[in-house]
């Protein structure tokens, strides 16, 4: 038997195992979706955006790869020598870089004033590409949440954003029960003119109600692909009335591109073992998983256009026509509307990520783009 035969009889071989796996823990198992319990949920869009890495983060990892970092940083800082400190762990390392390079440098200054905001926004894609989309959200008067991991990001944030004259609410770990409440009550006020809820995603991602908001954007990813869908379920959840759009922002051609392969295969094993059971109320037919679809979904595929959205970032027309979210109004998803001027699901700085509801969107490659097709074929 020749080598492609040997792959498709291991493939049918793990489709049995599945599928005996499905009928051992549906006796068990329930599992209720927004959409059976709100059946006029509006529709939710995730959009990743991909921010090109600045001359100081090329830098910074190039010394990080090759654990000169220290030297770099005490030769460029003011104070020589005069701080001390070790940088382990190599991938936090890198996505500190991609998040901003002063989480790096901060650590090798004696001074705690924050540079000019001019100079944060050179020194970081990831901000300037922040910058642009928050712009055209306020002026089309959409409420926001951004998410990060760091305090110290929502911290540089709050200095640069409060600079440039957004009004905002922040949660993080720090923040106390009463003033988180205050906070929550006044973003949700819809006479308020805060406009930005900087959270943290472990302290906000979880129990907050936040559907004033029509927005949501992932500063930067979770390993665990679940904690970042609760977090776009603070605004994407029952009560919301308007299309909810989700911009999660990456660096181009670096680690953070790993970690959402590897965030997506967690949801593709979630996605085989539990939501191709058909684990739902009145969904419950033992015959209903294909064994196409689950094979599909066991086969890697190679994405050749993934050098395509990572090859530059968004042009200011494309991003226009992203924000757009007419296509969004009626009940069934439509990607991209019916005119001239409707996108593809990729090109040069961004993906669109369109799962219809059950846990949310990750990358373009998860099946649920081809159940979509098919549907609307």
């Amino acid at each position: 038997m020749n080598e492609t035969g040997n792959e498709e009889t291991e493939d049918k071989k793990k489709v049995q195992v599945i599928s005996k796996l499905h009928a051992i823990l549906r006796p068990f198992l329930l599992r209720r979706l927004k959409e059976d319990v709100e059946k006029n949920l509006p529709s939710k869009k995730e959009i990743i955006l991909y921010a090109r890495m600045t001359e100081d983060q090329r830098k910074i990892q190039e010394h990080l790869l090759n654990k000169s970092l220290i030297t770099y940083l005490h030769a460029r800082s003011e104070y020589g020598k005069a701080m001390k400190t070790r940088l382990e762990n190599l991938m936090l390392q890198l996505r500190k870089n991609f998040n901003h390079p002063d989480l790096l440098q901060s650590q090798f200054e004696i001074s705690y004033h924050y540079p000019p905001v001019e100079k944060l926004m050179e020194q970081c894609g990831k901000f300037q590409l922040l910058d642009r989309l928050l712009k055209h959200l306020r002026a089309r008067n959409h409420k926001v949440l951004i998410f990060s991991q760091w305090t110290r990001v929502l911290d540089l944030l709050d200095y640069c954003l409060s600079e440039s004259g957004h009004d905002m609410c922040r949660i993080d770990g720090s923040v106390k029960l009463h003033d988180r409440q205050r906070q929550i009550k006044d973003f949700n006020d819809p006479n308020s003119n805060l406009h930005i809820f900087l959270l943290s995603t472990r302290a906000g991602g979880l129990g907050i109600n936040l559907t004033a908001a029509d927005t949501c954007i992932i500063y930067d990813s979770d390993w665990n692909p679940q904690m970042d869908l609760q977090a776009m379920d603070r605004c994407h959840r029952i009560g919301q009335t308007k299309p909810v759009h989700v911009y999660r922002l990456c660096t181009s051609h670096s680690a953070e591109c790993r970690m959402l392969k590897v965030a997506f295969d967690k949801l593709k094993l979630e996605r085989v073992v539990i939501e191709k059971g058909q684990f739902h109320q009145e969904r419950t037919n033992p015959g209903f998983s294909k064994e196409s679809e689950l094979l599909a979904l066991l086969q890697q595929e190679r994405d050749e256009e993934e050098e395509l959205v990572q090859s530059d970032e968004i042009s200011e027309s494309n991003l226009l026509k992203l924000l757009d979210r007419r296509d969004m109004i009626n009940d069934s998803l439509k990607v991209g509307g019916a005119g001239t001027d409707s996108l593809p699901l990729k090109g040069p700085g961004w993906e669109i990520v369109v799962r219809g509801g059950q846990v949310g969107g990750m990358l373009s490659s998860i099946e649920g783009y081809k159940e979509y097709d098919d549907k609307n074929l």
